[in-house]
């Protein structure tokens, strides 16, 4: 299918007296696709392309709004924690919108954030009130993939892909392909989560972003520069996991593997099993994670709560059980039934539905936390094992945008008997536990642990020299404006900082901590100067930075 260029021209009219949409004048005009974020208002102006194309075979009609600065548009992600008043929204569809768009904003002085879907807890997206915000939700085509004889599989997609059109796409293919590691959250956008360097629960594919192979992106200057590791494998590193901080992301070459089966186990033993004896369960723990090919933990705050009067009126976690997902490849055939499938996906359905409106009881009463808590934990136990493809068993839970939650996360090395670990969640069951005897609930949702392998990528949170360090992650998640969260999670990392050298995750909520950025500056300067150095040669007048990301890279 041929690329066609579409000719726009119109007037940019900032008259207030203009009472009328301003859109742009194409050769061709079936479909008009709005641009703002909220609806315009009688006297948006127009900002224009000159030069669009399409690969669609249906020609489009372009209106790419600017709100006034009386009444600018406002953007507010997921969660409902960040919040910015740009002067501009931007959707591209093509490359070459992207590359006019820049062109523009350079002209007239703008800087740039990107944003996709919004799940994002920390301020990366987050742009001043006379900057440009792009979406680019729309940036949604998926190339053909690619076998290379000795290399394996390779696939080509926008950012604007979600985690749930890829899944569908390459299962659909002949033969049916696979990532090898993902997200539990199928809704998200592949921009945001191969730009911030987010991971799964698979311990040797690393982070997601170091799948990549290729990295294409459109600098300050409106080029289009591609980055592999053959090419320049250290400004490759800082591409694969580079902040949205060199320019806006157009695609992702990212390594899939065929279609393969895993033994998914639920277990539910006891917390002290693990957290009673350090010593003892990091051996256990060890054990687990290194025959495994994915391993995942998850604390439920007061699950035994319903279980004996003598929990209620003690408090304390030594009937509480922790919930443990291990995934194994197998040459075993799926065993999950269309039935029982659509019976998990109905239940999740609802679970999350219900789920929501829970949270926000628990955000307004915090004393239903241990009750809700524990019906919630409940209502999700099923000791079980299936064999099911990957896809599946990786988003087992679904229609996770329905729960809408905030959560911090922290990374650190693990020793070698997995001790570490085992001490890090004792301490924040514990805490958790204090606060609850003094009527404080700062966590109504779930502490979960997972464990991957270093990432050589410059800028990712977990990267380290040696290849085969391990490292453990561990996520605190609550209601959204659960009274005390931000100051629970800011001491719970303050301390995993003293003890452990932890790192935050930088899509999660983290820039509340004090001394964040002096911390980070000092124990990755290394890295962070080498990143900068790069970053100056794709952006030197820093088009793309923000006030979060200037702070750590020393502006």
């Amino acid at each position: 299918m041929g690329i066609r260029k579409i000719s726009c021209v119109g007037d940019i009219t900032q008259s207030s007296q203009d009472r009328n949409d301003i859109r742009a004048s194409c050769d061709i005009e079936p479909s008009i696709v709005r641009l703002n974020i909220n609806e315009p208002t009688k006297n948006t102006p127009a900002v224009l392309l000159s030069s669009i194309t399409d690969d669609r075979s249906e020609p489009i009609r372009v209106a790419i709004t600017k709100q006034t600065t009386s009444k600018p548009g406002t953007w507010t992600n997921w969660a409902k924690n960040q919040t910015c008043h740009p002067s501009k929204t931007m959707q591209p569809r093509t490359l070459q919108c992207i590359v006019e768009l820049v062109k523009n904003a350079k002209a007239e002085k703008n800087k740039i954030r990107c944003v996709a879907g919004g799940y994002t807890w920390s301020s990366s997206s987050v742009v001043q009130e006379d900057d440009v915000l792009v979406f680019v939700d729309k940036m949604t085509k998926i190339f053909s993939p690619v076998y290379v004889k000795g290399q394996g599989w390779t696939v080509e997609l926008e950012t604007g892909v979600t985690v749930k059109a890829l899944d569908d796409y390459l299962r659909k293919h002949d033969p049916p392909l696979a990532m090898p590691t993902n997200t539990v959250l199928d809704s998200a956008c592949f921009g945001g989560i191969l730009a911030l360097g987010s991971h799964g629960a698979a311990t040797h594919s690393r982070t997601l972003s170091d799948l990549a192979c290729e990295v294409k992106i459109v600098d300050a200057n409106g080029t289009l520069n591609t980055f592999t590791r053959e090419k320049n494998p250290v400004e490759f590193s800082a591409a694969a996991c580079n902040l949205g901080l060199l320019g806006i992301i157009y695609t992702y070459t990212l390594r899939i593997e065929p279609m393969f089966n895993v033994v998914m186990i639920d277990t539910y033993p006891l917390l002290t099993g693990y957290l009673g004896c350090p010593k003892q369960g990091g051996a256990r723990l060890k054990e687990m994670v290194l025959q495994n090919d994915q391993t995942q933990l998850f604390y439920w705050p007061f699950n035994s709560h319903l279980r004996s009067k003598r929990v209620r009126t003690t408090g304390g976690h030594a009937q509480d059980e922790i919930w443990i997902k291990q995934w194994r490849r197998t040459d075993q055939l799926d065993s999950g039934t269309a039935v029982w499938k659509l019976r998990r996906k109905v239940r999740q359905f609802f679970a999350t539905s219900l789920g929501n409106n829970l949270l926000r009881i628990m955000a307004c009463k915090p004393k239903t936390v241990p009750w809700i808590s524990c019906l919630i934990s409940k209502g999700l136990k099923r000791v079980a094992e299936k064999v099911l493809p990957v896809p599946d068993a990786i988003h087992f839970m679904g229609n996770l945008k329905n729960a809408i939650v905030i959560g911090l996360e922290l990374v650190f090395k693990i020793d070698e008997d997995f001790e570490k670990p085992c001490q890090a969640m004792k301490f924040i069951v514990n805490k958790i536990h204090e606060y609850a005897g003094r009527g404080e609930y700062p966590v109504s949702m779930t502490v979960d642990m997972r464990f991957i392998k270093a990432s050589n990528q410059i800028m990712s949170y977990v990267y380290d020299s040696d290849p085969d360090v391990v490292f453990c992650t561990i996520e605190i998640l609550s209601a959204v404006n659960t009274k005390g969260f931000a100051e629970f999670s800011a001491m719970i990392a303050q301390h995993f900082m003293s003890e452990y050298q932890a790192r935050p995750h930088w899509a999660k909520h983290w820039e509340h901590i004090p001394g964040i950025i002096p911390y980070l500056r000092e124990q990755s300067r290394p890295q962070l100067d080498q990143f900068e150095s790069i970053r100056q040669k794709y952006d030197p007048q820093g088009m793309f930075m923000n006030k979060t990301f200037a702070g750590l890279l020393g502006h």
